[in-house]
């Protein structure tokens, strides 16, 4: 039998299983202008049961990607929000000390980006909304609209497989470095190298456990390391280096690697459809959570966005880590340089418009600490609300003095390492199960859930559900709190006699907790909530 025919059976098989089981699908999308606006062309999809890809609402000021998975009623079945990586944010530090340097916007007209939704028999279409950021005081801008029926899709996969099946083998291999577990349970960090020959790749070997340890020794991704698996990709280049045009030097490499992106001497960019390519041959969607290319150059550099780089400069690991802290974390600079909108509320946890205690992170402001609070007054890790925040000198405010994303060098702090957490316990997998929570109150007193920091949640639509349980002869009292964007408002409440209470609410995507009060008596109590998926 010969290959063409092997490959057609292959691809009728496949249209079989396609609508027997779909699973999830990941899809590749190109993003371009066009003569209305951005227009977006899928170039990759392939099925699996890779867990979907979580919300990344967009740590800057800009618009966002409103991706939805719908039936053939149009109701929504799943949606991710993604950063529109059309507006790109680039940031260079000062290598001496660790301070912003250059802090400006610029449009990146082409390049792709990949998201896994669901993909069962009930999704007949998936859309990508272009959603507008405008002043909140102004009327919604209309979302523009882009369309992909089920059976384009599927034609898509279908492709792919024969492609898959033509193509020759991956020149790429991967090494699992830090291996805790299934992916769809832990965040996958890969490290691919840039510029390294075929006779390098032992070179490459040193360097990337070099990167590793330096993140591995973060105090943030040490304490969270069991909620981690890292990869590394190797793939040989034609030539070594990078890209640098403002010295003349041009390098032929597997990613295309450059210093001196958008006319910035210390920005080092790559080719994100090849580096997509490259990765995925090797890794499934969910084994490529958080991708960084590492460079073969001791010049400074790096950036950020959907693919994090550095070069293999004695400080680039610090330009990695606050990178990573925008693409993993969705954190927003907390420094003062930019171009400053007061226009919304941000959808980052560590910037507010609200210099007052009801800010987002107000539950770990000590009572003994000024709000707003000064610098110099306390030290360096103190949660409060200083003023100076996402390129704003006046009018927004950060959780603490300094952290990593104001200054290179400096710790997360409490605020920032709360949001990674909650983060790296969104890769834990779903079971329906509820989150339980004990403790005491004595007359009069309240305790919230969760009560680890941030101290709130970051939940999705759906049904908040929650029940208390207290000690009999007690009236303790329930009530839900969700985030406005300039403070905690309560949504709902259960106030009974007694100390058995329920609330079961149709929420918003927000920010939540839970709150237990003890309108009269002593004893323990259980708290138990279950919040729909972000």
């Amino acid at each position: 039998m010969n290959s063409l025919k092997i490959i057609f059976m292959f691809v009728a098989i496949s249209l079989l299983h396609i609508s027997a089981h779909a699973g999830n699908i990941s899809l590749r999308f190109a993003y371009s202008d066009g003569r209305q606006g951005t227009s977006f062309t899928p170039v990759h999809a392939e099925l699996g049961d890779f867990s979907l890809t979580p919300s990344k609402p967009d740590s800057g000021q800009g618009d966002q990607w409103r991706v939805i998975a719908k039936n053939a009623q149009g109701s929504i079945i799943h949606e991710v929000l993604v950063r529109n990586a059309q507006q790109r944010h680039v940031e260079v530090f000062d290598p001496k000390t660790g301070a912003i340097d250059i802090s400006q916007q610029v449009r990146q007209s082409d390049g792709v980006f990949e998201v896994s939704l669901p993909f069962d028999e009930k999704i007949a279409s998936i859309e990508i909304q272009q959603q507008t950021a405008v002043d909140s005081r102004l009327a919604p801008v209309p979302p523009q609209l882009t369309v992909f029926n089920r059976a384009s899709l599927e034609k898509m996969v279908r492709s792919n497989q024969a492609a898959r099946l033509q193509a020759p083998p991956p020149a790429a291999t991967v090494t699992t470095i830090i291996n805790n577990g299934p992916a769809n349970a832990h965040m996958d960090v890969v490290f691919v190298g840039d510029g390294y020959t075929a006779a390098e790749m032992d070179k490459w070997h040193t360097d990337a456990q070099k990167v590793i340890d330096g993140f591995m020794a973060d105090p943030l991704f040490s304490a969270n390391r069991a909620s981690m698996n890292v990869h590394r990709v190797d793939v040989a280049s034609n030539q070594s280096g990078a890209d640098e045009p403002d010295k003349g030097i041009y390098r032929d490499t597997a990613m295309d690697g450059s210093f001196y992106c958008y006319n910035i001497d210390r920005l080092l960019c790559v080719n994100s459809t090849k580096v997509y390519n490259i990765v995925g041959s090797v890794l499934a969607p969910d084994q490529r959570d958080v991708i960084v290319v590492v460079s073969n150059s001791t010049r400074y550099g790096g950036s950020g966005g959907e693919i994090g780089t550095l070069s293999m400069h004695a400080q680039s690991v610090e330009i990695a880590l606050h990178e990573i802290g925008h693409t993993a974390f969705a954190l927003a600079d907390e420094y003062d340089y930019g171009t400053c909108s007061l226009s919304a509320e941000p959808t980052s946890g560590d910037v507010s418009l609200n210099g007052t205690r009801n800010v987002k992170w107000g539950r770990l402001i000590a009572s003994t600490t000024a709000v707003p609070t000064g610098l110099g007054q306390y030290p360096n890790g103190t949660v409060g609300t200083f003023q100076g925040a996402q390129y704003c000198q006046t009018g927004k405010y950060r959780p603490t003095e300094n952290s990593r994303m104001r200054t290179l060098g400096y710790p997360w702090h409490a605020v920032n390492e709360g949001l990674a957490r909650t983060v790296f316990a969104s890769y834990a997998p779903v079971t329906g199960g509820p989150v339980t929570q004990t403790g005491s109150l004595t007359n009069g007193a309240t305790a919230n859930a969760p009560s680890a920091s941030p101290g709130y949640i970051q939940a999705g639509n759906g049904t908040y559900s929650v029940q208390l349980n207290g000690p009999a002869g007690t009236d303790f009292d329930l009530y839900l709190y969700k985030y406005s964007g300039s403070a905690w408002v309560k949504v709902a409440s259960s106030e009974g006699s007694a100390s058995t209470e329920s609330i079961s609410y149709a929420g918003a995507a927000g920010y939540y907790y839970v709150q237990v009060k003890s309108y009269s008596g002593v004893g323990n109590y259980t708290v138990t909530y279950t919040f729909p998926p972000k």
